[in-house]
């Protein structure tokens, strides 16, 4: 018979793989960012950049993955008393699997239901809709929402007033 350890293990597997997925994800555009702006800049990034990047991923998903699942083997031995498998821990695994997954879809298909887009967004893709390369905004605190399209060259083509309703 399979202990109640291993099941937990087992049960928390796919949630504990998609959260470490995600937080590796953050752990590259941070280390990225802090690339660009503390060491690289605009530079051309030497080769070594993109492995220490791939491997910051991996570490970061690797070490995570195998930290929940010892929580969870840990959590799991503690439930070797009980008589059966508890059932709001099931629900738990169950539930963050979809979350996880739901949140996962979401944005990798760039779908955006949590609201209205930005203004910069709203510009790049009416830019990137009319074949423009490049796109820009006046600063926020200007009150001007003009959209600028730049063709390949960086010279601004077109002006569009952005709508007032997004």
């Amino acid at each position: 018979m399979i202990r109640r350890r291993h099941v937990y293990v087992l049960l928390f597997a796919v949630p504990a793989l998609l959260v470490s997925f995600i937080a590796a994800a953050l752990m590259l555009a941070a280390s990225a960012g802090a690339l660009w702006l503390f060491v690289y800049g605009d530079d051309p990034w030497p080769d070594r950049a993109n492995v220490l990047l791939g491997s910051t991923f991996v570490l970061a998903a690797a070490g995570l993955f195998l930290a929940l699942l010892f929580a969870a083997y840990l959590v799991g031995r503690r439930q070797e008393r009980e008589r059966s498998l508890n059932k709001s821990h099931v629900a738990l695994s169950v539930g963050a699997t979809v979350v996880l997954a739901v949140v996962i879809i979401l944005r990798v298909t760039g779908l955006n239901v949590v609201g209205a887009q930005s203004d910069s967004v709203v510009c790049a893709d009416l830019c990137r809709e009319q074949g423009f390369t490049g796109s820009g905004m006046p600063p926020r605190n200007s009150g001007d929402r003009t959209c600028s399209c730049y063709d390949a060259q960086g010279q601004e083509v077109r002006r569009i007033p952005l709508p007032l309703s997004r």
